[in-house]
């Protein structure tokens, strides 16, 4: 990847050849949000230094991190990257976006919850991870058919697991963890050392384990890529919930098939990450599975913070993707993505539910 200086050079002597596929772009037809106007701002913040405004900083945050553009991109130029750099500039600056401000606060306190949420239920606290096990990193987003929060998901990944540990003994041994997340907000949003603080804590609290597994796409991405180019390398192995089953599917015996899905491919897992592994689970559950874009992710809106910054964009995303498929049920391979769409009107299946409901 160029860097920061190399990156605004290539974007400010392009001639936009990457817009057609910026999903941002597409949504909101303005031209201040093509990715080489976006990095023309982050230009623009970059040589105004602590005399920035908010003007100049705005157009950063209209980017859900998809990767889309650097699929188009000669160069491999990572506007994504990059303007999450620019929002670092725009919160030294202090002229962040105001819909994040007190975030770090808002994060700790879910991380929290999350915890004790978990550590309330002997049943699951009986069942925390230890030294040598994979440690088990539910979703920190609330769970469409749930009133309930993380310890719903908590619940259905031992479910499955337990079910695998008995046609497969090889599994290693397995726990929950208590963490919240993974800080993913905190990067998106640019907030430097609250990010790096939160995620030196994880990463010492998961340093014994053999693998670290979570089913959110960005979560994923976070800790398997931006963790490392944050000086935070992480001991254990990272994989996404579907990498982890996939190889034990083929022993399990399979109680309901759904007749037909539609899979939405998660743009961090499925572009940026190229895993496929959720979408051949869900062939393994379903008979027949179709793409909602063919081969591409088609982002829904839910990254880098847009339904935050900017939701009424991230909701015409999220009818633009779902604009293109008719079949049902739709399954999504992130618990953000399956609830944002559910969100904005599209109900959309975790991968985890249909699973559980298969086995």
């Amino acid at each position: 990847m160029p860097d920061l200086s190399t990156s605004l050079s290539l974007c400010s002597l392009c001639p936009k050849l990457c817009s057609h596929v910026c999903p941002v772009y597409r949504a909101s037809a303005k031209e201040t949000l093509t990715p080489q106007a976006k990095m023309s701002s982050l230009l623009s913040l970059k040589q105004a230094g602590e005399e920035a405004s908010p003007s100049q900083a705005l157009p950063l945050y209209g980017c859900t991190g998809c990767g889309a553009c650097t699929s188009a991109c000669l160069h491999k130029v990572e506007p994504a990257q990059q303007l999450v750099r620019g929002r670092m500039l725009a919160e030294r600056a202090d002229v962040a976006h105001p819909a994040l401000v007190d975030l770090p606060e808002r994060v700790f306190q879910r991380a929290q919850e999350a915890s004790r949420a978990i550590l309330r239920d002997p049943q699951l606290s009986a069942r925390l991870a230890k030294p040598g096990d994979i440690g088990l990193l539910p979703s920190c987003l609330p769970r469409r058919q749930h009133a309930e929060g993380p310890e719903v998901e908590a619940r259905q990944l031992l479910s499955v697991l337990d079910r695998v540990r008995e046609h497969r003994a090889d599994l290693p041994s397995y726990g929950l963890l208590t963490v919240g997340s993974a800080g993913y907000a905190l990067y998106a949003a640019g907030l430097e050392e609250s990010f790096r603080l939160y995620a030196e804590s994880l990463a010492q609290k998961v340093s014994e384990l053999s693998m670290l597994v979570t089913t959110c796409s960005a979560c994923t991405y976070l800790l398997k890529v931006v963790y490392p180019q944050h000086g935070v390398p992480l001991v254990p192995k990272v994989l996404h919930f579907g990498e982890l089953i996939l190889p034990y599917l083929a022993a399990l015996p399979i109680a309901k098939k759904l007749p037909q899905a539609t899979y939405h491919a998660p743009c961090h897992l499925s572009r940026r990450l190229k895993v496929d592994a959720p979408r051949q689970v869900l062939g393994r559950l379903s008979e027949q599975v179709d793409d909602i874009a063919g081969d591409e992710p088609l982002c829904c809106g839910a990254g880098g913070l847009l339904p935050q910054t900017d939701p009424d964009l991230a909701q015409q995303m999220a009818h633009e993707a779902m604009a293109q498929t008719t079949g049902q049920p739709i399954v999504s391979g992130c618990p953000t993505c399956s609830y944002h769409l559910s969100k904005s009107g599209h109900p959309t299946r975790d991968l985890l539910d249909v699973l559980c409901e298969a086995l």
